[in-house]
């Protein structure tokens, strides 16, 4: 019976985390937030480090990972999404954003050349991190006007991700790779939205000035 009812919990978890996907994509193609693309290069990085990693090892379970597997469809299709809508404009990167993807890309290799698990496990740690460096740098340089990240997209994936943790740790193995996953997630996502809040508190001092 507990493993139904944490299937079940895994099933609706990864169907929020596609819908919160799908209409991170819609927002946009309308052109209501300005998302980052060096934040979605490095995560495409990072969920293809972590699902090779996890799925090659002995210990694997497609429940357990469901927010791994669900992230993956979505980072992509977000990818996707902002080169389909950039297209024909030359892509630029900030100093920070440089030295973000050479951590990535430094990560990667260091992996693909030793396919050791422990280098891949925090390889992939460390790319999942740096990725919200771009992100927390475009919040960071306010002007007036919306927040180029939903706030109700983070909170959301906050909440899920916390979702999976209570996945993870209900079981009777406790899949600490598959842990971590989520909860830094979750802390992640909590950062994004303090920052969210920020720059809607300076729109706020703005609009009153």
């Amino acid at each position: 019976m507990q493993n139904i009812a944490i299937s079940f919990a895994a099933l609706v978890t990864a169907s929020i985390v596609v819908w919160v996907g799908v209409r991170y994509c819609t927002k946009v193609i309308r052109r209501q937030i300005n998302a980052t693309v060096t934040t979605w290069i490095i995560f495409e990085i990072g969920v293809v480090m972590s699902l090779v990693t996890y799925f090659t090892s002995h210990n694997h379970s497609i429940v357990k990972a469901i927010n791994n597997t669900s992230d993956g469809f979505v980072v992509t299709a977000v990818l996707a999404t902002l080169l389909i809508k950039g297209r024909g404009k030359k892509i630029t990167f900030s100093d920070n954003e440089k030295l973000c993807l050479k951590i990535a890309i430094a990560s990667l290799v260091m992996w693909a050349l030793t396919r050791t698990s422990w280098i891949g496990f925090a390889g992939f740690q460390v790319v999942m991190i740096v990725a919200y460096f771009p992100m927390f740098e475009n919040l960071w340089r306010w002007e007036p006007g919306n927040p180029p990240e939903p706030a109700d997209m983070w909170g959301i994936t906050a909440m899920v991700s916390a979702i999976g943790v209570c996945i993870d740790i209900t079981g009777t193995h406790h899949d600490y790779v598959a842990i971590l996953y989520p909860l830094r997630a979750c802390v992640l996502s909590i950062v994004v939205l303090v920052l969210i809040q920020r720059w809607k508190k300076k729109n706020s001092l703005h609009r009153i000035t």
